[in-house]
């Protein structure tokens, strides 16, 4: 059974999905079941649920410590979900670690687009969900901010810029 947290609110699969296709039961925090169905393509997941369809690409990559974040990109909007983590059924989160600034860590370009503002500068010292700079994607413009709290090492783009998915825009 695979459970975690959605936003503020605790999920529970009654059944594992597995394969391309399927669908399974879901309990929500308030004891509600709801059924979904899912449909996997190479980029990530389509979730269709009672209210309509929802997409994710879903991107895995290591961190810093040698384990793996994943990040969630909501499909058709600028939303971006990052430093995603799933514990499997009875595993716990360790809160000593999960408050605490990382060393070293970096803010990602999720998508191609164009840098149209920088808000910080190296040695800034910086809020969890304080603007960093302004990129411009797929006709929109996106504010990407902070992950956590601290100091900014180096902002690694310009105003103007050109950048591809993956590209390192600001180090901590």
């Amino acid at each position: 059974m695979i459970e975690g947290m959605v936003g503020k609110s605790k999920l529970v699969f009654l059944s594992n999905p597995k394969g391309r296709i399927g669908s399974t039961e879901v309990r929500l925090q308030d004891g509600s079941i709801e059924k979904i169905s899912w449909v996997r393509d190479d980029q990530g997941i389509w979730i269709e649920t009672p209210s309509g369809y929802l997409g994710f690409d879903v991107r895995k990559t290591e961190n810093d410590e040698g384990g793996f974040e994943y990040q969630l990109l909501r499909r058709r909007h600028a939303g971006v979900l990052s430093g995603v983590s799933f514990l499997k059924a009875g595993e716990q989160v360790d809160s000593s670690s999960g408050s605490k600034a990382k060393k070293g860590a970096r803010v990602k370009s999720q998508m191609p687009g164009k840098i149209v503002r920088i808000l910080v500068q190296p040695g800034a010292e910086v809020k969890k969900g304080q603007s960093l700079l302004v990129m411009e994607a797929m006709k929109m413009e996106n504010e990407i901010k902070s992950p956590q709290d601290g100091v900014i090492k180096a902002v690694k783009v310009t105003e103007g810029q050109a950048v591809e998915s993956g590209a390192e825009l600001i180090l901590f």
